[in-house]
């Protein structure tokens, strides 16, 4: 599997269970999106001694230490959650019980 179709089965992936719990627990998508992104930050920032050098992923120090995949669940939480503040309508999608 391609790496770029990796990405799209995953976005796939994602967006399908965003939906589905919405709608189980009557909760609007931005929200529920908003929630995996955090808990991808969080899980990154909390797991983010193993990935310096001497840790469990990177016991040699030869990878460089992942700032970017950092940088971006952080952009796009941060982007999430002002989206939410910028356009109250979004709160409004979803969830209908």
């Amino acid at each position: 599997m391609t790496e770029r179709r990796r990405y799209i089965v995953l976005l796939a992936v994602v967006a399908s269970t965003a939906v589905v719990l919405s709608l189980m627990f009557a909760v609007p998508y931005i929200f529920t999106l908003t929630g995996f992104a955090g808990w991808a930050l969080l899980g990154h920032v909390v797991t983010a001694d193993d990935d310096a050098a001497g840790g469990w992923s990177n016991p040699d120090g030869k990878l460089p230490f992942p700032w970017a995949e950092l940088a971006t669940k952080a952009a796009i939480f941060l982007g999430l959650c002002l989206a939410i503040a910028a356009f109250p309508g979004l709160r409004a999608l979803g969830g209908a019980g």
